[in-house]
């Protein structure tokens, strides 16, 4: 008698779980679209896309967000972080990366670091790559430069404005960063 009830009863259920996961607005972690990866792969409200750029055959999102603070509300300051994204909106997006952000910061600019390490079942690399970012608070900062402490010469930053701000960002490994005038007076060092 039992064996009647629970088969029966166990396929109801599981044809209830299964209507209800495909009415719902749940994904398995691959997204029509970009627009739509960027929406519900970005775990953070109140995004704000400042630039995307392919390197390394991922779609880098630099961003700004408003951190909810433990206490569940919003901060009252705006961070830059990024997200990695691989994909086609003919294959799907995917985001592969982590979610969340480390940096330093003082009144010249701030310096964000962050690390994509991402490989096979098998223990394949299939990305390593790092990228420093920040923004730059000071007006009289127009150009940035970067370095790891092997490297003799910095390189210039790639520079973004968006909606008056300023950023900059840079791909490679352990990062001194500083912040020049237009004449090429050090105004800030970080790292280093």
């Amino acid at each position: 008698m039992k064996k009647q009830v629970f088969i029966p009863l166990s396929i109801l259920i599981l044809i209830a779980f299964s209507i209800k996961l495909i009415l719902s607005d749940y994904e398995f972690g691959k997204y029509d679209s970009f627009e739509e990866a960027i929406e519900k792969g970005i775990p953070y409200k109140n995004k704000h896309i400042i630039h995307t750029v392919l390197h390394d055959k991922v779609t880098v999102v630099f961003y700004t967000t408003v951190p909810i603070l433990e206490d569940s509300f919003p901060a009252n300051y705006e961070v830059i972080s990024v997200a990695f994204f691989e994909g086609s909106d003919q294959q799907g997006w995917e985001n592969i990366g982590h979610n969340g952000w480390t940096h330093y910061e003082n009144h010249n600019m701030t310096v964000y670091d962050e690390n994509l390490y991402v490989s096979d079942d098998e223990g394949n690399t299939l990305h390593d790559f790092y990228v420093v970012f920040g923004e730059i608070n000071n007006n009289l900062i127009e150009k940035v430069e970067t370095k790891t402490e092997e490297e003799q010469e910095f390189k210039q930053a790639n520079m973004i404005t968006d909606q008056g701000k300023c950023y900059y960002y840079q791909f490679g490994k352990s990062f001194i960063v500083r912040g020049l005038s237009k004449d090429g007076e050090v105004i800030d060092r970080q790292g280093g």
